[in-house]
């Protein structure tokens, strides 16, 4: 992630130089022919040996090849100028773009250990006060409290394992191994699971020419569910879901995202509705996910639908 930051302050300072110096030099080159006085055939030049010796004819033509050279000595003399300028400024931004990315690397290893080391912290008293709720006997007069704390508690707990999640993950332990397995069945029996939490339809179809896929089970399932838990909290009326060769595909006729939103969607905590249940994270697991074993995941939306699509690239059987 860094390293793309640094590139990319690399590649635009370095652009904009290259422009601001073939800037330069057209001006330079059109103004120093603009300016130049016409010469004056009547009037001979002495810088000539022996004027007398030419005609007025010989005397202009010879002018014109002495301006001929001279703006070609003087493109050469810009272009070496330019290429050390562009060393020179590639030397100077190389260094300076690592001490810019050096303060904020820093700032992000220290905000990935505070959410490792606070979810670790987090968890060990929410584990004791769910155990204590369910140890507690209410009347019913008490129980809608005993419930209230219930969600609660249950929702910290998810927030706590995502952010453990993402530590592990931001931490490069990744144990996932490849596995065959009918993912086709897998998402039929995951559309069944939600289902109930939808009041519209889910329609699911597969054009995959096998059922069988050779891919990472646990990952693969838990972007699955993710992205169907997303389409159900912003869908209408409709999803639909495509397997494809090397693909799924999640649509609904939900809200439109916003070109500005669609650019964060995948930051963490991060929601482009706060009325949603949600903590952010969701999305920031899926794209970690799909980083971590080489997928793609994309989001498009329109005035109609939204769609997600996860790209992996596989041997199918």
């Amino acid at each position: 992630m860094f390293k793309k930051l640094r590139n990319r302050i690399i590649i635009t300072t370095m652009v904009i130089t290259t422009a601001v110096l073939i800037l330069s030099g057209v001006l330079i080159i059109v103004f120093s022919s603009t300016t130049r006085p016409e010469p004056k055939p009547q009037e001979p030049d002495f810088s000539i040996p022996n004027p007398t010796l030419y005609d007025d004819q010989e005397i202009q033509e010879f002018i014109r090849n002495d301006r001929k050279e001279g703006d070609e000595r003087l493109l050469v003399t810009l272009l070496c100028v330019g290429a050390i300028i562009e060393v020179v400024a590639f030397l100077i931004v190389y260094y300076a773009s690592q001490k810019i990315v050096e303060p904020v690397k820093d700032s992000y290893n220290k905000q990935k250990l505070f959410i490792a080391n606070a979810s670790h912290e987090l968890k060990t008293p929410l584990a004791v006060i769910e155990a204590n709720i369910e140890a507690l006997d209410v009347d019913k007069k008490n129980e809608k409290w005993k419930r209230n704390i219930e969600h609660e508690v249950t929702h910290a707990n998810k927030l706590v394992l995502d952010l453990l999640q993402l530590a592990r993950m931001d931490a490069g332990n990744n144990n996932s191994v490849p596995e065959e397995f009918d993912l086709n069945k897998e998402i039929k029996d995951h559309i069944e699971l939600f289902k109930p939490r939808f009041s519209g339809t889910i329609s699911y179809k597969s054009n995959a020419k096998s059922k069988t896929f050779l891919l990472p089970k646990q990952d693969i399932l838990q972007v699955l569910d993710i992205l169907l838990d997303n389409a159900t909290k912003y869908g209408h009326k409709k999803i639909t879901v495509v397997l494809n060769n090397d693909s799924i595909k999640f649509t609904n006729d939900g809200t439109t995202i916003s070109k500005k939103d669609l650019s964060k969607i995948f930051d963490r905590f991060y929601q482009t509705d706060k009325t949603k249940d949600g903590s952010g994270l969701g999305l920031a697991i899926a794209k970690a996910l799909c980083t971590q074993n080489n997928w793609q995941i994309k989001a498009h939306s329109n005035s109609h639908t939204t769609e997600f699509s996860v790209i992996f690239f596989t041997n199918n059987k």
